[in-house]
């Protein structure tokens, strides 16, 4: 499989591992600083000692708005993947839509400086985070068409999959909307900390990287599972969700408007906000019963849920070409991938791999067929290694050096005995 083979959920992915390798590393510094200083003396954001705190800010958000594009671009992936499938054709605009999600990735390093404007920036600094604040909406609105004249231009089918990209793209439109008004310096400096934020927030968060999560859920249970679930209550739970998701999170748009600072859990009556609450607060058991219903209808398929098939939905992708639920080796023959919807191809497969665990490697440019590769067999090791290490930084933390000391020979061991499984090279 070479680049122009791709499908578009792999071209998300790929932009959220270059997006992790280059934002972790701040965040990482930071806590790593933030440490020292605890444990050690150090003094990196004491103001009083030469410090400076917009350092841990500069650092933090460095990561933290690499962060959004990273939780929403598998978001995006799925629905290249859905849309197609019930829309019945493939996607419109296919390289810029490659291109738009590796745009959202870089140029969203350019924009951690819009949630500092109300702590004296630089004039010039706050003149080039607005600018990249708005440029990062050209590639997401390059999706968005993409989209929709995807759906418009074929002949779409919308079952509950579909439904909920469809609410997707209509949250993520809003929160879009409110994201720009923050790159307009003045009005982010007046909305700073007030519930205005905490709306665009959720809009994002929950609506625009949710929603494609519970309509790929429904996606792709026929596939994991090999049964279907009940289309009827899944479009029902759509609606409650959504309808759920707008009372909650669209009045707090106005609170915030009207001057409710985010991170109080009380307040004096007579300030304008009791009924916008109050519709929150009903908006929320709302919402919660319709995640309710999806996760009801999922269990309840699990076991009483009418056979799939390997194909329910006719999707274009390789997934939809083995059983459902697919087999430990996925593909009893290498399916020959000839574009980014081989399923649609129907090109025959021709490479049988059948001495144990192995996989085909490709060359780098064109992806063709190179050599068999043998691979590591099945282990419960790396699990036990993450387990070590994490009680090893907790430990680190809490100062038990002791402890945290057996769990970095314990972590040690498990790793030289993981890398004592891996196939002898021939």
């Amino acid at each position: 499989m070479s680049f122009n083979r791709m499908p578009l959920f792999v071209f998300a992915m790929l932009a959220v591992s270059l997006s992790l390798i280059f934002a972790l590393p701040s965040l990482t510094t930071d806590l790593v600083f933030l440490e020292l200083q605890r444990k050690v003396g150090f003094h990196f954001f004491d103001v009083a000692h030469g410090g400076d705190a917009l350092l841990w800010q500069h650092l933090f958000w460095l990561f933290g708005h690499p962060e959004v594009y990273i939780i929403i671009l598998p978001a995006m992936g799925i629905a290249t993947s859905i849309i197609p499938t019930f829309a019945k054709r493939k996607m419109v605009a296919f390289p810029l839509v490659a291109l738009a999600e590796l745009l959202v990735a870089f140029i969203g390093f350019g924009v951690w400086g819009h949630h500092m404007f109300a702590t004296g920036l630089p004039v010039g600094a706050l003149v080039f985070f607005a600018a990249a604040s708005m440029m990062v909406v050209i590639p997401s609105t390059i999706q968005i068409y993409a989209w929709l004249f995807t759906v418009n231009l074929g002949r779409p089918e919308f079952r509950a999959p579909l439904l909920f990209i469809g609410g997707f793209i209509g949250l993520f439109v809003i929160g879009g909307l409110s994201g720009i008004m923050f790159a307009a310096v003045p009005f982010d400096q007046a909305t700073t900390d007030t519930y205005f934020v905490v709306a665009h927030f959720h809009f994002i968060i929950f609506g625009a990287a949710v929603f494609p999560i519970l309509g790929g859920m429904y996606y792709w249970f026929p596939k994991v599972t090999g049964r279907m679930y009940h289309e009827r209550l899944a479009q029902a739970s759509f609606w409650v969700t959504f309808a759920g998701t707008m009372l909650t999170f669209f009045p707090m748009h106005i609170v915030g408007l009207l001057g409710m600072t985010r991170r109080v859990y009380t307040y004096h009556a007579g300030f304008g906000w009791d009924a916008y609450n109050l519709a929150e607060t009903v908006g929320a058991f709302i919402l919660a019963f319709g995640l309710l219903m999806i996760f009801g209808n999922l269990l309840w398929s699990r076991f009483r849920g009418a056979p799939s098939g390997p194909d329910p939905f006719f999707g274009g992708t390789l997934e939809w070409t083995t059983s459902s639920p697919p087999p430990p080796y996925n593909f009893p023959v290498i399916p020959r991938v000839s574009s980014p919807y081989p399923n649609w191809d129907r090109v025959e497969g021709g490479l049988q791999l059948d001495h144990g665990h192995e996989t085909p490697a490709t060359t780098v440019r064109d992806g063709h067929f190179d050599e068999v590769l043998k691979m590591p067999s099945e282990s419960g090791l790396p699990i036990v290694l993450a387990f070590s290490v994490t009680v090893l930084f907790i430990m680190l933390l809490t100062t038990h050096f002791v402890v945290a000391g057996i769990f970095a020979g314990i972590a040690g061991l498990v790793l030289a005995a993981w890398h004592a499984q891996e196939p002898a090279e021939q």
